[in-house]
């Protein structure tokens, strides 16, 4: 538990991943100005396509290659892992992007409700875009892996920056707009982080070592498969689920009234995942090592404690300050954003709690439940998307099915943890989750009329979210103690 003390480690991991996210923030606040909402709706769906792509590609993202290298006790034994890693990964990401390059035309007509030629060509760019993106996500899962954090950290800064760079190039220069132009940008940006990571791996020690072959490469395969393809399809239905409901919001209601909803979920939940993996870079590597009941029980406690209070402070915030905010990151086009902003602040509490208990299910290992739980929550998730697609179309009832699946999530993942330890007890964390959510519902049902941001009331929520802060650090100074 001693890695909790090791301050220097945590800012510089907070420093890359909040960088990275500020350079984000930046890129929407760009192609907000420049584009308005249809063009937030396009950037965002682009994205959301090189994500699923990436997570396919990697078997789940980053936990497969960083829980490998972890486990590993010598640098012979990493390096086969990483001999074998990237050559699955970089083999199953060929694969995809010669995939989206080949059936770029309905992937069009799918993802963006259009068959334009201009669209279709930047779709089949996206399969360039993808080979960088998953390049760059190795590397990083490869520092991450060897706790390589100054490389690190300048690896996940490095592409956001180009991005802002090459889109504020596009705007002052009023270069003309074309769906490329985009997909060009994304392409830069990941290239380059590919690019920062490959120049921190360099400076690891050097080996001439090759890779066994026979019996125990095939053992070694099949050991980084078993657990990996289960993390994989966990992760990638999370994104295929956001992929297909920003697919349907635009068949339904267009890509402007996407880019509405694009605002109030980057805002919330693309940030607060952003913040979550940071956390994950200590978190999970901890909560595997740990040896007994005791030392899981504290290290999930205070994880989840800290992930409250984080959540607690940012959520009051934007809900108090919707329109400012909004202004500021966006623009004045985007104010309707403003109206499921609160209702997914109250969605985010549940998913960054859920998430440290979740990851229980990563540390032992436990690939049915992993996938199981995975599956069922986003599901239910598309089932009431869909449910309020037909029935209601508005951007506060995509809202609360947010919240519901999230809760219905949370309550699975507190029970699996008290399940897999005794020691767990509900009352140490149900009671400040409510006391966290409970301003933000009144909020929502009684005082959403955006005048009152200039009245008292927003106060007294912002003033309830600060003592709610108070009173989770003060249970996690009892925990630490």
């Amino acid at each position: 538990m001693q890695e909790y003390l090791k301050l220097d480690r945590i800012l510089i991991s907070l420093a890359g991943v909040f960088g990275a996210a500020l350079m984000w923030l930046l890129s929407f606040k760009i192609v907000a100005t420049w584009l308005g909402p249809e063009g937030v709706g396009l950037f965002s769906q682009f994205r959301q396509i090189v994500q699923a792509a990436t997570i396919g590609a990697t078997f789940g993202g980053t936990n497969a290659v960083v829980q490998g290298l972890a486990e590993k006790s010598d640098d012979i034994q990493r390096r086969h892992f990483r001999g074998i890693a990237s050559r699955m990964i970089g083999l199953t990401g060929l694969l995809l992007a010669l995939s989206i390059f080949i059936f770029a035309e309905p992937l069009t007509r799918f993802s963006l409700s259009s068959i334009d030629s201009d669209a279709v060509s930047a779709v089949r760019w996206l399969s360039l875009v993808v080979l960088l993106s998953v390049a760059g996500a190795y590397s990083i899962a490869v520092l991450n892996g060897y706790r390589s954090f100054h490389f690190l950290s300048v690896s996940q800064l490095a592409g956001p920056l180009a991005l802002v760079i090459m889109l504020g190039a596009f705007y002052f220069f009023e270069v003309s707009y074309r769906p490329q132009i985009l997909v060009w940008s994304f392409g830069l940006c990941f290239g380059v982080t590919f690019l920062c990571g490959a120049w921190g791996m360099s400076r690891f020690p050097k080996s001439s070592l090759e890779l066994v072959a026979g019996i125990l490469y095939l053992s070694e395969a099949r050991s980084f498969l078993k657990f990996a393809l289960s993390t994989m399809v966990a992760a990638l239905s999370a994104t295929v689920a956001m992929l297909l409901i920003r697919s349907w919001i635009i068949g339904e209601r267009g890509l402007a009234f996407s880019g509405l909803f694009d605002v109030g979920w980057t805002l919330t939940f693309n940030y607060v995942t952003l913040f979550l993996t940071a956390c994950n870079t200590i978190y999970l590597p901890l909560l595997t090592a740990a040896g007994s009941d005791e030392e899981r029980r504290l290290c999930v406690l205070k994880t989840a404690y800290l992930v409250l209070l984080g959540c607690v402070l940012v959520c009051y915030f934007l809900a108090v300050f919707k329109m400012p905010v909004i202004h500021l990151l966006y623009s004045q086009k985007f104010e309707l954003a403003g109206n499921v902003l609160v209702i997914l602040s109250i969605a985010v509490i549940f998913r960054g709690v859920s998430w440290v208990y979740g990851t229980m299910i990563l540390a032992t290992r436990d690939a049915r439940v992993l996938l199981v739980s995975d599956l069922g929550l986003n599901a239910v998730l598309l089932v009431m998307i869909w449910v309020s697609l037909q029935k209601y179309a508005s951007l506060e009832s995509l809202g609360w099915a947010f919240v519901l699946s999230n809760l219905i999530y949370l309550v699975f993942v507190v029970e699996y943890a008290r399940y897999k330890n005794r020691l767990m007890l509900r009352r140490e964390i149900w009671p400040l989750i409510i006391i966290a959510v409970l301003p933000l519902f009144l909020m929502e049902m009684k005082y959403q009329d955006s005048h009152l941001v200039h009245g008292v009331v927003p106060m007294l929520f912002l003033i309830a979210g600060l003592l709610m802060s108070l009173v989770t650090w003060n249970a996690y100074k009892k925990v630490a103690a």
